[in-house]
C-alpha cells in the first residue's frame, strides 16, 4: 500500500500547469498558450527561472524563438537535461518583456536571424558554437565535438546558416510579418 502511494506521489511530482494569467492582446492574437514544467516536492513548487542579468551562475544564456516549434523541441530537451543543474539561462525572445539591454544588446531582429548565446562575462557567441556550448553544459558535448575540426566546423556552420535562413518559412512564418507583429505588440 505504501509502495503504491509512493508510486503515485512520484508520478504526481511533475505537473504541467497551464498559465491562465492575463495575456496581452498580442499573445491572444498569436494564440500562444504557455506551459511551465514545475516539480512539486513536499508541497513546495520550484521553477527553472532565469536569473536577472548576466553572470547569474549560468555557463551560457540561450536566446531562443519560443514561437518556433522545431526550436522549442530542442529547448525543451535542453531544459530537461539542465533541470536542477542551472547551467543554462533560457530567454524566449518572443516574451513581451524581452529587453536587448539585458541580453548583451542583442535585438529581436538579430536574435531571430541567428541563434545567440551569451557567456557569463558578456561575450556573445553565435551559430554552431552556441550548440557546442549548450550541449557541453548538459553533458552531451560529444554530440558537437566533431564540429571543432576546422573542415567539419565550416560545414556545420554552413548547414546551420542555411537552416537559419529557411526555418521561418518552413514553420509557416514570414520574417517581415514576424517583425511587424513584434513591433505592433511593443506599441500596445
Amino acid at each position: 500500500m505504501a509502495a503504491q502511494g509512493a508510486g503515485r506521489a512520484a508520478q504526481a511530482s511533475m505537473h504541467l500547469l497551464r498559465t491562465h494569467a492575463r495575456q496581452s492582446p498580442c499573445q491572444q492574437a498569436l494564440g500562444r498558450v504557455r506551459f511551465i514544467a514545475v516539480r512539486v516536492t513536499e508541497g513546495k513548487t520550484t521553477e527553472h527561472a532565469p536569473a536577472a542579468g548576466l553572470g547569474g551562475g549560468w555557463d551560457i544564456t540561450m536566446l531562443h524563438d519560443g514561437a518556433c516549434p522545431l526550436c522549442e523541441r530542442e529547448v525543451n530537451m535542453l531544459r530537461r537535461r539542465d533541470a536542477g543543474v542551472g547551467k543554462i539561462r533560457f530567454v524566449d525572445i518572443n516574451e513581451p518583456g524581452y529587453r536587448p539591454e539585458d541580453n548583451a544588446g542583442i535585438s529581436y531582429e538579430q536574435a531571430m536571424g541567428n541563434i545567440h548565446g551569451i557567456l557569463p562575462e558578456g561575450r556573445v557567441v553565435t551559430g554552431v558554437e552556441v550548440f557546442r556550448r549548450l550541449y557541453d553544459a548538459v553533458g552531451l558535448g560529444w554530440v558537437y565535438a566533431i564540429t571543432r575540426l576546422p573542415l567539419v566546423g565550416r560545414l556545420a556552420d554552413a548547414v546551420y546558416a542555411f537552416w537559419a535562413r529557411v526555418r521561418l518559412p518552413l514553420t509557416g512564418r514570414d520574417f517581415q510579418t514576424v517583425l511587424q507583429e513584434k513591433k505592433t505588440c511593443k506599441q500596445t
